[in-house]
């Protein structure tokens, strides 16, 4: 009896060790390094990435490994890390499942839409981008920040980031990816007649005002330093730029 006691403890000892042990975000490390491998400069190597085997067996096992999560039991942020990972990863998939392509909206016919093709299965429910977008990180999250962690895989979105999300780290990482998108002029540039940003800001108008009150105070809280005096000026009108849907590939 003694005996079986010891042993149910020292494997109780085992397994607590290893919980500890387990850095927060372990799971999301080998989308990490697949990003820091292939993002260069907010875009993705994409040649090189479709001719390497191991790689791309690395991705799909990693989405293998997300689709036996249960990101209902997980904390918030930890949830919404898991939500943007995924996200991002099923997109780079299905480009690559695809490529070469032009651009993302090459996938699928006529009268379909590369965001309404199935691309997972999480706690039994086929989820397709639009709605792990649409139907899940934007109305349980409602964190306006998000838009600019989400990458649609085009020139008109956000850079990739060469990093995966992650609980504990979360608001930082996105604090990184909204400042270093309304760094470039892409997506933010100010002249003496109005302030130009990324479509985002039109499709989504509603989700930055109930972030931050408003457009423009999204804008002056995130904008380099330098541009909020300009951003705060109502004289000037804010007006939504061209998107660009040519693949976000590196050259």
């Amino acid at each position: 009896m003694k005996k079986n006691l010891f042993v149910w403890f020292m494997g109780l000892v085992v397994l607590t060790v290893a919980g500890y042990a387990q850095s927060p975000g372990a799971e999301h490390e080998p989308f990490d390094k697949l990003l820091k491998k292939y993002v260069e400069k907010g875009l993705i190597r994409y040649d090189d990435l479709s001719q390497s085997p191991q790689d791309l067996s690395a991705l799909a096992q990693y989405l293998d490994t997300l689709q036996h999560q249960k990101p209902s039991r997980m904390e918030r942020k930890q949830a919404l890390a898991f939500w943007i990972n995924l996200y991002n990863a099923a997109t780079l998939k299905l480009v690559l499942d695809h490529y070469p392509v032009k651009s993302i909206k090459d996938i699928g016919g006529f009268f379909s839409s590369p965001w309404n093709k199935q691309v997972v299965t999480i706690e039994g429910k086929e989820l397709t981008l639009n709605q792990i977008e649409n139907e899940i990180i934007r109305p349980e999250f409602a964190d306006a920040r998000i838009h600019f962690a989400l990458n649609c895989a085009s020139l008109g979105c956000p850079p990739m980031q060469p990093f995966a999300y992650t609980g504990d780290k979360l608001d930082e990482q996105l604090d990184t990816a909204t400042r270093a998108s309304l760094a470039m002029p892409r997506w933010l540039r100010i002249n003496d007649e109005a302030i130009y940003v990324t479509r985002l800001f039109d499709w989504y108008k509603d989700d930055f005002i109930s972030y931050a009150g408003s457009v423009r105070a999204f804008l002056a809280r995130y904008a380099p330093e330098a541009d909020r005096p300009l951003i705060l000026d109502e004289k000037r009108p804010i007006r939504a730029m061209d998107y660009d849907w040519k693949l976000n590939k590196a050259k």
